[in-house]
C-alpha cells in the first residue's frame, strides 16, 4: 500500500503572519482593555487579513455586543492608519 506524502504535511497549512495582522490584533486588544465597562481578560483576538475573530468568555450577553462594537469601531481606525 502506498501513502501519498502530500496529505501528511502540516507545514503547508500553517498560516503566514503579516505584520499588519499583529498590529490589528494589538489595536483591538488595546481598545477592548481600555473600555472600562468590559472585562476583556478572557477575550482572544485573531486577525486574518482584514477579518477579525473574537473568541472567549464574558460575564453577560450584553458584553458580546459591546466587544463587537468596540472591535468594529477599532477596525476602521486600524485600516486607515
Amino acid at each position: 500500500m502506498s501513502v501519498d506524502r502530500k496529505h501528511l504535511s502540516v507545514a503547508s497549512r500553517v498560516a503566514t503572519r503579516h505584520p499588519d495582522q499583529d498590529d490589528l490584533e494589538s489595536a483591538v486588544y488595546s481598545a477592548l482593555a481600555d473600555f472600562g465597562d468590559l472585562d476583556s481578560s478572557y477575550i482572544f483576538v485573531t486577525a486574518r487579513g482584514s477579518d477579525i475573530t473574537l473568541a472567549g468568555w464574558v460575564h453577560v450577553q450584553a458584553e458580546v455586543l459591546l466587544a463587537e462594537e468596540i472591535t468594529l469601531g477599532n477596525e476602521g481606525r486600524a485600516q486607515s492608519s
